[in-house]
């Protein structure tokens, strides 16, 4: 199940790759999908917490059925398995000839027997100019389902067209210190204690934070959230009210450039004037005015995105 917010309510999506808008449905004949594919978007990195490497299969094995060549890996590290589709190295002529056999590709230096680091960016970059994507983790988060990046995180590629920024929203009425990665970082975002339990509007100020979700995010790259595991009603809701809360502050929070401004027209409540003032400051402006696009997030919610690990179709390990 994947639902994208629009005008106040969820709107049922067919693939993530179409939801996402890194292809356009053409036609649709024979149950099959023509599909035209958004070549402007073609590095996607996904960051935050609580199903990255889910969303990372799922578009793999929408890549895969559509005959987009696409190759998924890390720009940290990323658990993996070996098997046909495995590329251990950076070599042009070995991904191509897996990419021909197996139809699709994941990708790392191995560090251990379950984990792999990410190759060269030069690596990367060749397999652009080859026409590959690249699906790319950015993001480490030691299995929690929300985190908050520490200084160096998350490392994205300069070539990203799209940053998906995943939520756990398992999280919710769960304390601070139990359920979030970077616990420090989370605290000083939303000006919390670590016991305190973490709620949907605090999702919502994570995501749309410059020190949150949105680090690193730079002019060209579009800016995705994704409220992840809305298995029951209560966090179906959940998810609703994160993504209210979203589209309430960015309305208050839409250009740095003018924040003093918006600011003087629009005064806000206590949590919101403090977290404002704490991401739009004098010197923050002046540094991030040239650097920091507000456009309205794209938000979606899913659960159930993918199904157990498939030989037949992603070429694990049997």
């Amino acid at each position: 199940m994947l639902k994208r917010f629009e005008n106040g309510k969820w709107v049922e999506c067919s693939s993530l790759l179409e939801a996402l808008g890194l292809i356009k449905i053409t036609t649709r004949m024979s149950k099959k999908d023509s599909a035209e594919a958004d070549r402007n978007s073609c590095v996607v990195s996904i960051v935050g917490a609580g199903g990255k490497t889910t969303c990372l299969r799922r578009l793999q094995l929408e890549c895969k059925k559509l005959g987009i060549s696409a190759a998924a890996g890390t720009t940290t590290h990323i658990q993996y398995e070996r098997n046909e589709s495995f590329l251990d190295r950076p070599d042009m002529d070995a991904a191509r000839e897996i990419l021909k056999k197996t139809g699709t590709l994941w990708m790392g230096e191995p560090v251990s027997d379950w984990k792999c680091k990410a190759l060269p960016d030069l690596f990367y970059r060749e397999l652009l100019v080859d026409g590959i994507w690249l699906l790319l983790e950015a993001d480490g988060a030691r299995e929690k389902p929300v985190k908050a990046p520490r200084e160096g995180e998350p490392v994205l590629l300069p070539e990203t067209g799209l940053v998906l920024c995943v939520y756990g929203l398992d999280a919710v009425g769960q304390p601070i210190k139990e359920v979030c990665c970077r616990v420090e970082q989370v605290c000083a975002i939303l000006e919390k204690q670590e016991t305190a339990r973490l709620t949907a509007a605090d999702l919502a100020k994570l995501a749309i934070s410059l020190q949150g979700g949105r680090k690193g995010v730079r002019p060209g790259m579009r800016y995705v959230v994704l409220f992840n595991k809305a298995d029951t009603p209560e966090r179906e809701a959940a998810a609703w009210e994160a993504a209210r809360q979203i589209r309430t502050l960015e309305k208050k929070l839409i250009n740095a450039k003018h924040f003093k401004e918006t600011f003087k027209r629009n005064p806000m409540g206590e949590v919101e004037k403090s977290l404002a003032k704490k991401q739009f400051s004098d010197r923050e402006m002046r540094e991030k005015s040239g650097s920091a696009e507000w456009g309205e997030s794209v938000i979606f919610t899913a659960s159930h995105l993918m199904p157990p690990w498939n030989p037949q179709i992603t070429g694990e390990a049997k």
